[in-house]
């Protein structure tokens, strides 16, 4: 059971990792300034080598679960979509304001940096997967300080309390897009024998369907009605 929790927690982890991988590289692409592209760039570098590691971590694990446990953790693009670390209305650099982007980046880096600790928790201290997890938490950090260094700069008139504001924002985002997920999960396992039995009931009908009175050779199909269905 505690096997299976750190398993769900990876690759939760996993998926928020890459979608920032995207989300940077995307930034990247939209910066002007050369020294803004370059850093963005070095950080969407950071947040897919996250993932990597993260993914390995999890093949590690899931190879000790049955197999058909073990599909429900595999990685995918989808994912990114359905558990709303991607938004299918664009990335967030074309869909904020830079400031709020910025501050968004800033409270993700200490909230990831928060989760990793939990991580760590479940880990053997001092084991290869425990140094990692720690390597990671110490980029998050510095990608925290780059976002402070960068709104010290540019907005250096942003009051203490509007951050604490930003960071309860994406907690409260953050524990929607959870809620949300599961209940995608719940309504699949609900609705999927439904689905099947739909199914099941459709080829139980086309294998009952006499269609040799049906045959169209040499014939002229436009001729044939728009009703029929051959």
């Amino acid at each position: 059971m505690r096997e299976e929790k750190i398993i769900e927690i990876l690759h939760e982890t996993l998926h928020a990792e890459h979608g920032s991988a995207l989300e940077m590289l995307a930034t990247s692409k939209n910066a002007t300034k050369s020294s803004h592209v370059n850093g963005y760039f070095h950080h969407a570098k950071d947040e897919y080598n996250h993932s990597k590691t993260f993914q390995s971590l999890l093949a590690k694990r899931a190879n000790r679960l049955p197999p058909d446990i073990a599909r429900s953790y595999r990685f995918s693009s989808i994912g990114l979509l359905k558990k709303g670390y991607v938004s299918k209305k664009g990335f967030l650099i074309e869909t904020m304001k830079l400031k709020d982007f910025i501050a968004y980046v800033y409270t993700n880096e200490l909230l990831a940096k928060d989760s990793f600790s939990k991580i760590l928790k479940l880990l053997e201290i001092n084991s290869g997967d425990y140094i990692k997890v720690s390597d990671i938490m110490t980029d998050e950090l510095r990608h925290h300080g780059m976002a402070k260094e960068y709104f010290l700069r540019y907005y250096p008139t942003l009051q203490p309390w509007q951050l604490k504001c930003y960071k309860l924002r994406e907690i409260i985002k953050n524990k929607t897009r959870i809620i949300y997920y599961k209940n995608i999960k719940f309504l699949d396992k609900v609705f999927n024998p439904i689905y099947i039995f739909l199914s099941f009931f459709a080829a139980l009908l086309l294998n009952h369907l006499n269609v040799k009175y049906f045959h169209r050779t040499n014939a002229n199909l436009m001729n044939i009605s728009s009703r029929s269905m051959f």
